[in-house]
């Protein structure tokens, strides 16, 4: 069944009467802070209209129904794969050629993309795990675990060059868009903010009272915009870790109280994307500090949220197995795609207007979001999809998996 568009009743006013800027805005004096600020280059990068080449061979079932049956394994369109973890794995990220991943077998891998070939292996936590990611400049990597560390290495190295602890057990990892200043989240609700390569603590920002179960810099770079079990989204000051605005459960607009397990922050660093526990999600304003609309709710925990670079839309996943797309610009569900399980992730690709989506059902799938058309399915793995990355030139998806595997999956 199909989600329909609530509005409230004032909503209409405050969407209207709310900037929604299209250019980030320009740079304030900030002290310290503003050295992470190298250059003003767009976050998002170039951008083109230039169409991906998909092969046409895949099965496509009735996109018209409500739902699809996958049984068993339909075909292997692996290009190359991973398989030395021992155990799930939970988190993934590409740089060029290099992946990491991240497993419950309490270890990080380096591999080659191309060859599926270990580069190193990075034994050095204690629990799973959870996160990792490359700076910006792709000078660092960083991982963390539940063992409450975060661990940075020289990437082309693969050289420890920090332990930092505080966190009790990392959520997440986020680096800085243009600095290199690496943020975390944690299960005892504080979020840390460190400087690297120097390993100086910069902030710790606390107001959540249980687990910071998301969180991001904004694109600008200027605002740090965090969800927790507690209900509250906060929107922080990264320079002083003050609140500038909140979102608190008491409030009936923002996700009906329930816990906020994704987000997604728009290219204008202004407007936010939040999803609930409950299947709720709603849009909200980060410096008026108003909610904007919400969608009726899906019928599980919202997975995914995020905002396409070149159309007015949005995408919310839910472990309910639909990825709801709807139009910003009119506040109005467009359309409903579907997984046979629950989905994971969503990814926009930057250089074109199309999504890709990873699922319980052990399939990724690529959608063309001009007209909202599913173009095909990428199959290999054994297990639930868990996680995945775009690689640096979008022509491939990286997964990694329940079955314990990490598999690349081309889309050109």
């Amino acid at each position: 069944m199909k989600a329909h568009f609530v509005f409230f009743f004032d909503f209409q006013a405050d969407f209207e009467n709310t900037p929604m800027p299209k250019a980030v805005p320009d740079p304030d004096d900030y002290t310290d802070y503003d050295e992470l600020e190298a250059d003003d280059e767009d976050y998002y990068g170039d951008q083109n209209d230039d169409d991906i080449e998909i092969d046409e061979h895949d099965e496509v079932a009735d996109e018209q129904g409500d739902e699809e049956i996958l049984l068993g394994l339909k075909r292997v369109d692996t290009w190359s794969g991973f398989f030395q973890h021992k155990e799930p794995v939970y988190s993934v990220c590409v740089r060029e050629d290099v992946v990491v991943t991240g497993g419950g077998d309490d270890k990080a891998f380096v591999w080659s993309a191309s060859s599926g070939d270990v580069v190193r292996e990075l034994a050095a936590h204690t629990d799973s795990v959870v996160a990792c990611g490359f700076s910006a400049d792709g000078q660092f990597l960083a991982t963390g675990g539940m063992d409450g560390r975060v661990i940075v290495y020289q990437s082309f190295s693969g050289e420890q060059i920090l332990l930092l602890e505080g966190p009790s057990e990392v959520t997440w990892l986020n680096w800085h868009p243009r600095g290199n200043a690496l943020l975390c989240g944690s299960a005892d609700g504080t979020l840390w903010m460190w400087s690297i390569p120097s390993g100086q603590c910069m902030n710790v920002f606390t107001g959540h009272a249980s687990s910071v179960s998301c969180g991001q810099f904004s694109p600008d770079g200027k605002s740090i915009v965090s969800g927790g079990d507690d209900g509250l989204l906060f929107n922080w000051d990264p320079r002083n870790a003050t609140v500038k605005t909140q979102f608190r459960p008491d409030d009936a607009r923002f996700l009906n109280g329930a816990p906020v397990t994704s987000i997604a922050v728009h290219a204008d660093s202004q407007v936010v994307l939040a999803g609930g526990q409950d299947g709720s999600s709603c849009l909200v304003h980060l410096v008026t500090g108003k909610p904007l609309g919400s969608i009726s709710k899906a019928e599980d925990s919202v997975e995914s949220v995020g905002f396409s670079p070149h159309l007015p839309l949005a995408a919310v996943s839910s472990v309910d197995g639909t990825i709801a797309i709807w139009d910003i610009s009119l506040m109005r569900l467009r359309e409903t795609q579907r997984h046979a399980e629950g989905v994971t992730k969503t990814l926009w690709l930057k250089s074109t207007p199309l999504m890709v989506s990873s699922s319980l059902d052990k399939s990724v799938r690529l959608w063309d979001m001009r007209t909202g058309t599913f173009v095909r399915s990428f199959y290999g793995h054994t297990g639930p999809i868990l996680d995945m990355a775009l690689g640096t030139d979008e022509g491939s998806v990286v997964t990694c998996s329940e079955d314990g595997s990490a598999q690349v999956f081309l889309l050109k």
